[in-house]
């Protein structure tokens, strides 16, 4: 979590409710995309294993996921274009806790804009969307203040 990070502004996005999917889960289940973040802050992660930006951002979150979810903040990673067996392979390869929604064909690149990944999307306790960026900012936190 030591990037130095850009708070990047996509004007469409913020001030919006975030979009929605329900999509099945590295864990074999199903549920609601933003349903899952329980009425609390996410940080939306949109991902894919053969993207050297993600491992490394995968990495971070991985490292300090106890201390974000301590704070309030759930994570919720969305991997996109790819199946669950690829994605829990590249898990288990990784030694990796995390769990993620697979969006194998795609449907939330067109809702959010996806123009690269990764693609982070602060997300309030109402389901507002706060900010964009595509790394993980030391400071956090203050990401969902907004820009």
């Amino acid at each position: 979590m030591g990037h130095l990070s850009q708070q990047t502004s996509d004007s469409t996005l913020i001030g919006k409710p975030a979009p929605d999917a329900v999509l099945a889960k590295t864990d074999g289940t199903s549920a609601s995309v933003i349903g899952s973040r329980q009425g609390k802050k996410a940080i939306l992660v949109f991902w894919s294993t053969w993207c050297p930006n993600c491992y490394e951002e995968l990495g971070t979150i991985n490292d300090n996921l106890a201390s974000i979810e301590h704070k309030g903040i759930k994570i919720i990673l969305v991997d996109l274009g790819e199946t669950q067996e690829e994605v829990n392979k590249y898990f288990n390869r990784r030694q990796m806790i995390l769990n993620s929604f697979i969006d194998e064909d795609s449907v939330l690149q067109g809702p959010y804009r996806l123009f690269g990944i990764p693609t982070l999307i602060f997300i309030d306790e109402k389901g507002i969307i706060r900010n964009v960026t595509h790394q993980f900012p030391s400071d956090y936190e203050n990401y969902f203040k907004g820009v």
